[in-house]
């Protein structure tokens, strides 16, 4: 399965409040469980100097993934 995470780093940029403003990006994962997804977003984010926070992780009905790599023929 595919799963859209979306992470949020946080930046310079304060709100209104004081509080850390959330760059938000999104990644898609493959993995068999949100559990085992959550465990390769965490350490994916660890690799980055900025704090961050998982928002969301969404299950995506993908039936296959079309790319050059595994599909090349069909860039030619």
């Amino acid at each position: 399965m595919h799963y859209l995470v979306t992470i949020g780093y946080e930046t310079d940029q304060q709100d209104r409040n004081g509080n850390s403003r959330l760059q938000k990006m999104k990644y898609v994962i493959e993995g068999e469980s949100v559990e085992e997804v959550t465990i390769v977003a965490a350490k994916y984010g660890a690799g980055d100097v900025r704090n961050f926070e998982l928002l969301s992780i969404v299950k995506m009905p993908i039936e296959c993934t079309i790319d050059k790599k595994g599909t090349p023929e069909y860039y030619k």
